[in-house]
């Protein structure tokens, strides 16, 4: 019975949710942002190594209004408190996308976040925000031939030592909550073997039990990997 390592997660249906609850959009952000204490539990309670949660992707960053905006960069500068009893206990956190994009007192937070927990050696929570695939693909072979590799030299193992992941096993399982079935460009290098699991409820309702329940299924399937 297979037991993951790496989950990633796409968060979701916020704005659906706060809609469905009679409040304005951008409620649901803030309480999507809370439940991500939730789930980090309940990856804690179930063993795992690494979560990886996508906050921002680069296309929410172009095409989202400067109020949504505002409300969220608000959210990421509060993640320190949100967060603090995880990373006093040996959570690691990483973060995944291109920083220089974000506000610079955004910036500082994530900075400090990761010099402070760099020697904690339980759950790797990684954030991914202003995260596409194709960008980060983009700049990883923007530095390989930065480096002067050559093309013959040019590995796999090359490839994914340049990733935002780098030193991080493959995902085993992808879970998007709210209903659409489709990647959107999460971590493709990454998932290429994943499980994929998707959910119609929205990412704030996403308790720890549907967690469990991901998990389980995930127990259930057969995993050939190409054999």
């Amino acid at each position: 019975m297979p037991h993951p390592q790496h989950i990633a997660i796409i968060m979701d249906g916020n704005r659906r949710w706060a809609v469905s609850e009679g409040k304005p959009k951008i409620f649901g952000h803030t309480e999507g942002a809370k439940n991500i204490k939730t789930i980090v539990h309940a990856a804690i309670d179930s063993g795992l190594s690494f979560l990886t949660l996508w906050a921002l992707s680069t296309e929410n960053l172009k095409n989202r209004s400067e109020l949504e905006l505002t409300h969220l960069f608000g959210l990421m500068k509060k993640l320190p408190n949100q967060l603090k009893e995880f990373t006093d206990n040996n959570v690691k956190i990483e973060f995944l996308g291109e920083m220089t994009a974000l506000p610079e007192d955004v910036q500082a937070v994530f900075k400090q976040m990761k010099e402070d927990t760099a020697e904690n050696t339980g759950l790797t929570l990684n954030l991914a925000i202003n995260y596409g695939g194709r960008d980060e693909l983009t700049r990883t072979v923007k530095a390989i031939i930065a480096s002067g590799v050559s093309a013959a030299e040019v590995t796999e193992e090359l490839i994914t030592a340049q990733l935002d992941t780098k030193k991080m096993p493959e995902v085993d399982m992808v879970i998007r909550t709210g209903g659409h079935k489709r990647l959107s460009g999460y971590l493709p290098w990454q998932s290429v073997y994943a499980e994929l699991y998707f959910t119609d409820v929205y990412w704030p309702a996403f308790s720890a039990d549907e967690f469990k329940k991901s998990i389980e299924w995930f127990e259930e399937q057969q995993r050939n990997r190409g054999k």
